[in-house]
């Protein structure tokens, strides 16, 4: 019953920060909409500050659910230091996290928590870079480092693959602007798989200029 209750008020809260943000939720409004008392958000979470972490926290273990097997086999691919299964590893990743932030794999509220995070850190956002944000970001600049033949150094590896990683939340949060441009009727299988050969493209650009 109290796993319940706490499942009840994290998913109200989601849609109260994705509604109006950190400073305009309302614990009150949290718990009417999850039908509990409200004393339930400072037993459980200790708060207003503590329910956010808390779906951060959630946001972080929703995204390693999901990549649970990419890591794995990130690592077999490392070991390999074979370049061209780097390049093709790193085409997956970027497409499993388009698939997860322009599909409904993950419900709207939760993305939208994210996005604003994202492009608006708050306080607790080291709880998103430290345990999300920064590794997938190290496993992205390692792999293109490897499929670069070590022509990129690592380093400038991370300058290339922070426009790529945010492009994906680029598509997300315009989506409906994208469409529209680009005449798709909505975000269907197709506009995704063209999304996806438009960030490989990059990729392939990336490291083949690098070439000459």
């Amino acid at each position: 019953m109290a796993n319940d209750s706490k499942s009840k008020l994290l998913l109200s809260a989601f849609e109260e920060f994705a509604k109006n943000g950190f400073s305009g939720a309302s614990t009150r409004d949290i718990a009417a909409k999850a039908n509990i008392n409200i004393s339930s958000i400072l037993y459980y979470f200790g708060g207003k500050k503590g329910i956010y972490t808390a779906a951060l926290k959630k946001i972080v273990d929703i995204v390693n659910t999901f990549t649970a097997e990419l890591t794995s086999r990130y690592q077999e691919v490392i070991r390999t230091k074979d370049a061209d299964e780097a390049r093709k590893f790193l085409k997956e990743m970027l497409s499993l996290f388009l698939t997860l932030v322009c599909s409904k794999e993950i419900s709207d509220d939760v993305k939208k928590v994210f996005l604003t995070e994202y492009s608006s850190p708050s306080d607790e956002f080291n709880i998103l870079y430290d345990e999300l944000i920064r590794p997938v970001h190290d496993r992205m600049a390692t792999l293109l480092n490897l499929a670069s033949g070590g022509r990129i150094r690592l380093r400038d590896c991370y300058f290339y693959i922070i426009p790529l990683f945010s492009q994906l939340f680029v598509f997300a949060s315009r989506e409906e602007f994208i469409c529209r441009l680009m005449d798709w009727k909505g975000y269907t299988k197709q506009a995704e798989k063209r999304l996806l050969n438009y960030i490989n493209s990059q990729v392939d650009f990336i490291l083949d200029y690098l070439k000459k």
